[in-house]
């Protein structure tokens, strides 16, 4: 299992360089400054907190784990970010049930250039706890970043209602089985450790960040 352990990002700040740094470090919001490759390059000390609480992973100054998204997971996040699109990805952490959203985008290259990063760097904006999402635009998000097909996703809206699997059934025309299958196509698509974390997320009115 993963651990996760200091990243080694501290440099000499002299001159310009400090500027850009000290104002990402001083911000409130969870941030971290990487390349395509997942290599750390800058962690602020909001995130610093988020990793002593164990809710990202790093090895070798690379990030290994965010949340509920894996390595492979985060290199298709970042690549869409090194392509020039920005990404809002949900986020959900074990076993606090804590939920949010992950933000990518492209580091402004002046900013890169100002802190002696090399070109194409990424930003990555953790935002945690911020509310009033209804639970229908919850899953509509789901539904487009884990690209939930139609009869999965009237299945999660049935049992995010509260509706069991035999009356979700029942209010499909589906047999048992096959809202199982479903449910269990859910759980592998979202990467959800259990269908009450995943109905817990769906239900926790976060708010989708602007």
């Amino acid at each position: 299992m993963l651990q996760a352990v200091p990243v080694a990002y501290t440099e000499r700040r002299v001159g310009h360089e400090a500027q850009p740094r000290q104002v990402l470090g001083a911000l409130p919001q969870p941030l971290m400054v990487l390349l395509p490759d997942r290599r750390l390059l800058f962690v602020n000390t909001s995130a610093e907190h988020l990793l002593a609480e164990g809710l990202w992973q790093s090895r070798s100054e690379h990030l290994m784990g965010l949340g509920q998204l894996d390595a492979q997971r985060l290199g298709e996040v970042l690549a869409l970010a090194a392509a020039g699109s920005s990404s809002r990805t949900g986020l959900w952490f074990t076993p606090s049930f804590a939920t949010g959203w992950l933000h990518a985008a492209p580091l402004a290259p002046a900013i890169s250039s100002a802190s002696g990063w090399p070109d194409g760097c990424l930003l990555l904006v953790i935002h945690l706890d911020q509310p009033v999402l209804t639970q229908a635009a919850r899953i509509d998000a789901l539904t487009r970043q884990c690209r939930l097909s139609q009869a999965e996703r009237h299945v999660l809206m049935l049992l995010a209602d509260g509706e069991p699997v035999e009356a979700a059934s029942r209010h499909l025309g589906l047999c048992v089985s096959t809202v199982r299958s479903h449910v269990r196509n859910l759980l592998g698509k979202t990467q959800a450790p259990s269908l009450m974390q995943l109905l817990r997320w769906t239900g926790s009115a976060q708010m989708l960040p602007h």
